[in-house]
């Protein structure tokens, strides 16, 4: 083949359209749940159209679910999540300012022993992101960022962007976070945070596998305080009008 007709055959293989997949949760059918399995503790459920997840005195979690893309479609390399989130004024209350909480994000962890839970990243093919809180600033407001687990990382833990961005309590915000696993070999990867469509973070320098076999396992539905330290009060967010879109060079 000369070299000619392999950069026509390199521009056609880049110009091939992806399939766009969308699931949608409204929470008012429980049955929908179904969906959306449970993965470790999870005290979640469905109240009056939304999913209601409650943190107990002296607990960590809430919800703990995992929307499995390899039960719909090939898992991908390219996916984007959207909710409403409504967090109470008992959430996070007299919390410990230097240890991150948890909302939902991303998974591909393939291997158990990295990228989650103190677990560091290696050459392990894990990595995982999700949407991250801390204590209550001087305002009674939630602070918010993204909490990053990926090969470069330097710490036991994840490693947190801090966007400067904060949430009112008592208020509902819709979160979107979109993610693109990096090409192998090149610190290409995309990761975004919108909140009520303001972009308050982009990157597209990331690096989240070294190998082609590594993608997007679940979107990680999750509801923690801590770190080591669990909740001072009984507390709950509430989620709704979850969106999970994804993107896939075939149908299957």
């Amino acid at each position: 083949m000369n070299s000619h007709l392999k950069n026509i055959v390199f521009t056609l293989f880049l110009v091939l359209p992806l399939y766009s997949h969308v699931k949608v949760f409204d929470f008012n059918d429980k049955n929908q749940l179904i969906d959306l399995p449970s993965f470790g503790k999870d005290s979640s459920f469905i109240e009056n159209g939304k999913l209601k997840s409650t943190i107990y005195v002296g607990k960590h979690k809430g919800l703990g679910r995992k929307f499995w893309f390899k039960n719909y479609t090939k898992e991908p390399n390219e996916a984007k999540i959207e909710f409403d989130i409504f967090v109470p004024n008992s959430f996070q209350k007299n919390g410990t300012c230097n240890e991150l909480g948890k909302f939902s994000g991303f998974e591909g962890i393939y291997d158990n022993s990295a990228g989650w839970g103190g677990k560091k990243v290696t050459n392990q093919n894990s990595w995982s992101v999700r949407i991250a809180h801390t204590c209550e600033n001087s305002k009674r407001q939630l602070p918010i960022g993204l909490y990053v687990y990926h090969p470069r990382m330097k710490h036991r833990y994840g490693t947190a962007i801090n966007p400067d961005f904060a949430l009112n309590k008592e208020q509902v915000y819709t979160l979107k976070l979109y993610i693109k696993m990096n090409d192998i070999g090149k610190q290409n990867g995309i990761l975004t945070l919108w909140v009520n469509e303001k972009k308050i973070y982009h990157s597209n320098s990331w690096i989240f596998r070294n190998k082609s076999n590594v993608h997007i396992k679940s979107v990680w539905l999750d509801t923690y305080i801590g770190g080591l330290t669990p909740s001072k009060f009984n507390t709950y967010i509430l989620m709704d009008n979850l969106k999970i879109q994804w993107w896939t060079l075939d149908d299957k």
